[in-house]
């Protein structure tokens, strides 16, 4: 299984959860409320959470092209719902052993 962690750093983070989760679930399987998200994409698989300094990304797919259709769709509905104030996603690979699930310093 592969995996990317990504961040957004915004305020916001919550309300931009909501409202990726919303546009997603017109065309896939998506649960979420304000602070937790899953989007099941057919290629694989994205959870977001929302806290107060960032909107939070952990993808997941059984391989490089499915984990990068993943990032693609991710980064693409974040850049068509910023376009005003234009924001993209940091990302790196997924963390595995100890400190696994600790955000990056940015």
């Amino acid at each position: 299984m592969m995996q990317r962690q990504g961040h957004l750093p915004t305020t916001e983070a919550s309300r931009y959860l909501q409202r990726l989760c919303y546009h997603f679930t017109r065309k896939i399987r998506v649960t979420y409320d304000a602070h937790h998200g899953e989007a099941h994409f057919p290629w694989g698989l994205c959870v977001l959470r929302a806290d107060t300094e960032a909107l939070r990304f952990d993808c997941s797919a059984e391989d490089d092209a499915s984990l990068a259709r993943v990032q693609f769709a991710i980064d693409s509905h974040v850049e068509l719902f910023s376009r005003k104030s234009p924001m993209a996603v940091c990302w790196q690979p997924a963390q595995t052993g100890p400190g696994a699930g600790v955000a990056p310093e940015t």
